[in-house]
């Protein structure tokens, strides 16, 4: 598709929102680099739930207030950045695009920290290719034809490596799936780390 000069106008101030609130999303992808790599190598199941399932539900929340914020930005912020009319009513046009494109971006960088945590790069570099190859060829048709259109491709590519990765490690394939499924067995039973920590030490006779 092709953008007049007021499209382009609008496009370049809410990619640069888009861009911008993307930042808060590095913290959460570094919180997941900083305990599970030991504990997926540990195959500790237990403890790889546990640290996942609160990095996940706090990239959650932090996704949908972080979108909000941007969205509302856009909305009732572009006079701030432009002052003409029309770049500012396409701009508040595409705000609920930018809303669900940056809560999608920054819930989908938390599960590439944690697919980085896991060092499953073969799957993540196949998957970034598809997902990319998708939006170029969405990028293409005659359905992109509107600034929202062109976030909702992002909001698809990012989307779906997110869910696609979920449902790999969910399924048990992969490191962080194995480590998933896994545990720490000790006399046929699974235990996670924190209760072998806990087992006191046995007196050598």
């Amino acid at each position: 598709m092709r953008l007049g000069v007021s499209q382009t106008a609008a496009y370049q101030l809410s990619i640069n929102l888009v861009i911008f609130f993307l930042l808060f999303a590095e913290p959460l992808s570094q919180l997941s680099q900083t305990q599970l790599p030991a504990l997926v190598d540990a195959n500790d199941g237990p403890s790889v739930r546990e640290n996942l399932k609160s990095v996940l539900t706090l990239g959650a929340f932090t996704a949908l207030g972080i979108g909000s914020i941007a969205g509302l930005t856009l909305a009732f912020g572009s006079s701030i950045f432009s002052s003409d009319m029309a770049v500012q009513a396409l701009a508040k046009e595409a705000a609920p695009s930018v809303f669900v494109t940056v809560a999608t971006a920054i819930f989908a960088v938390t599960v590439d920290g944690a697919m980085l945590a896991s060092r499953d790069f073969n799957f993540m570099l196949g998957q970034g290719i598809l997902t990319m190859l998708l939006q170029i060829f969405l990028l293409s048709t005659s359905w992109c034809s509107s600034i929202s259109a062109i976030f909702a491709t992002f909001t698809i590519r990012l989307g779906s490596y997110a869910i696609s990765s979920l449902i790999r490690a969910g399924l048990g394939f992969g490191k962080l799936g194995t480590a998933l499924r896994g545990g720490i067995t000790i006399d046929g039973a699974k235990v996670n780390g924190a209760a072998i920590k806990a087992q006191p030490a046995k007196a050598s006779n």
